[in-house]
């Protein structure tokens, strides 16, 4: 039996246990200050598109002179951002003989249409550019009756010679230290992957000869992997003073041609050092929700309310998939998606999804997303209000656009004055920049990845995007989650996919940060306004940062030789022979070991 004695110390101990536990989640509450957005402190930058490194030769600082010579916008478009990402000066010419004119004067990176090259001037002009030291990248090559008859451009091009004019190929192999991510092969294994197919298969089959390196080849049946007869589709051909490129196919039309342009670049030299962004955003657009809507569709599918699903079915899902990869979330978050019926938002909810952000270093954003057709700025009108009421000291920085032709309306909107970043969906045309500046004050993060879907084009072009950037946006709408139309919509199903895409494919990038989209926009600018120069003696490696802020990022690559010792900042191994370098320091010194540097040209029998 317990003594009055016993009995009054137990129930002190636990009054007091009590108030602890009540003390600590009360002063939880208080110092966490969940209804502000940390990152709108922690993330700034003054810097804007005026702080801006200009790739048309204004800059004071000398740059690698980048000339591109051909009548495709696209492959322009691609040339001009790579050298506004990597720093380098980006020229145009109408004709090869005003790049030769000057000697003394020299590009060092020439790329140019592959049509430029049906006439034996314009090969003799390359042959002498490649002479002197010029580097060549050729976009699409000439047509394959003109390289079978011309034996001058089959040895510029490294052609031994054209097996077929036209071949239809079973599978791409993409060989392992030209982009990121590893070897791949992308073909149909099953009839689920006959889906991902989307990569052009029809290509003319050039047969390599010796001096040359295949990068990317095509698969065929009757071809042997170790025959040196496969379909070439990105090789170079090593002559005695530089390289000369060559892409069978219009991979440089779009953004993925930055990342070929930059694996080119690190197999043209004993090493390359260019920036990088350093962020991984994984966004959640249209999620969370507030109004009580398509309740009838909910019932029928879910068997629960929307809110119900929100809560407990796909934030646990979210948090899930977010700590396998250590990321960092980013909602876009709607009061509605119906502005046509009479459910209105809910009050209240909008604190206990800004609570469980901040516990998980997350973020919100506002989305433009509703199945009513209702324009950005009717939307924003109307949730004005709720927006002042629920969230009074939230700082949103972000901006789901759904649909980008309302850019400009969103730009001009003085409901959206605080915004200073926006993402869009996944470009289908994919010519544009993956990111640059909407306006002066406002960055423009297009996404790289939907998260449910990912196509052999899509995982290429990861890639691709990784080696150039160190950047990802994977931008993963749940719109339809909450209107599912069919089977395949309802949150079993996008899930399954959603997690099993984005924890495998995001596994080879996980050196780079983690980052939600106000932390990104603070790199990109940093990532912008930098400059840099580079020196080289023996086997040190000098690098100089100009309009470093706190830090910045660049990828190395060095082919066999591993890092020794570095001053003035830290590194980490992407993969073999590739390191994110994190500069902190306008000097940053790089000792690399003395063994040989990789084999420049590689010959085959």
């Amino acid at each position: 039996m317990v003594s009055r004695r016993n009995f009054a110390t137990i129930t002190i101990m636990l009054v007091i246990l009590l108030f602890m536990f009540q003390f600590t989640g009360v002063m939880k509450d208080k110092l966490s200050k969940y209804g502000i957005n940390e990152y709108q402190e922690s993330a700034r930058t003054e810097l804007t598109e005026k702080d801006m490194f200009p790739a048309s030769g204004q800059s004071e600082q000398k740059t690698a002179k980048v000339f591109y010579a051909g009548q495709s916008e696209k492959t322009k478009n691609t040339v001009k951002w790579w050298c506004t990402y990597s720093k380098r000066d980006f020229q145009t010419a109408d004709s090869l003989n005003v790049i030769m004119d000057d000697e003394d004067d020299l590009p060092d990176v020439l790329v140019l249409d592959g049509t430029y090259l049906e006439n034996r001037e314009n090969i003799n002009a390359v042959s002498d550019a490649v002479e002197n030291g010029v580097n060549v990248v050729v976009s699409g090559l000439p047509d394959a009756d003109e390289i079978e008859k011309n034996n001058s451009l089959r040895k510029l091009l490294g052609i031994r010679y054209v097996e077929q004019k036209e071949v239809t190929l079973e599978g791409i192999h993409l060989f392992a230290g030209f982009l990121l991510g590893g070897e791949v092969i992308y073909q149909a294994e099953d009839e689920e992957e006959e889906k991902n197919k989307d990569m052009d298969l029809t290509v003319p089959w050039y047969v390599t000869g010796e001096g040359t390196k295949s990068y990317m080849v095509g698969m065929l049946e009757d071809v042997r992997p170790d025959s040196g007869r496969q379909p070439a589709i990105i090789w170079r051909n090593g002559l005695e003073n530089a390289c000369v490129f060559c892409v069978n196919g219009d991979y440089l039309e779009d953004n993925s041609g930055i990342g070929i342009l930059d694996a080119m670049m690190a197999e043209a030299s004993s090493f390359e050092i260019y920036p990088v962004v350093n962020a991984q955003n994984l966004v959640i657009a249209n999620y969370p929700g507030f109004a009580s809507e398509n309740e009838n569709n909910m019932e029928k599918i879910y068997s629960q309310s929307q809110k119900a699903l929100f809560r407990e079915i796909i934030w646990p899902s979210l948090v899930s998939i977010e700590r396998k990869i250590d990321a960092k979330l980013t909602c876009m978050m709607t009061p509605q998606f119906d502005y046509n019926d009479e459910n209105e938002p809910r009050e209240g909810e909008v604190a206990y999804y800004l609570k469980l952000l901040k516990e998980e270093y997350g973020e919100a954003g506002l989305s433009s997303g509703n199945v009513s057709d209702t324009g950005l700025s009717e939307k924003m009108e109307q949730d004005e209000q709720f927006w002042k009421r629920e969230a009074p000291d939230y700082g949103f920085q972000s901006l789901f656009l759904e649909n980008e032709n309302e850019l400009g309306d969103a730009l001009e909107n003085d409901k959206l004055g605080g915004i200073r970043t926006v993402v869009t969906p996944e470009s289908q045309t994919y010519d544009e920049p993956v990111i640059s500046f909407a306006k002066e004050n406002v960055t423009l993060q297009r996404a790289t990845g939907d998260g449910v879907n990912h196509t052999f084009m899509d995982d290429f072009r990861q890639r691709c995007i990784q080696t150039a950037l160190g950047y990802s946006n994977t931008v993963w709408d749940l719109l339809v989650a909450a209107y599912p139309e069919k089977k395949a919509d309802a949150w079993e199903v996008l899930s399954k996919e959603a997690a099993s895409n984005i924890c495998t494919y995001q596994k080879p990038y996980m050196v780079f940060d983690e980052t939600t989209l106000s932390k990104s926009d603070q790199r990109i600018r940093r990532f912008f306004a930098l400059s840099y120069s580079v020196e080289s003696e023996d086997n040190t490696i000098s690098l100089h940062v100009d309009g470093l802020e706190e830090q910045a990022w660049f990828l190395l690559h060095t082919g066999s030789r591993e890092i020794e010792e570095m001053h003035g900042g830290s590194f980490s191994a992407v993969e073999d022979g590739v390191y994110l370098i994190c500069a902190e320091n306008d000097e940053v010194t790089i000792r690399l070991n003395e063994e040989e540097e990789k084999q420049l040209f590689f010959y085959e029998d």
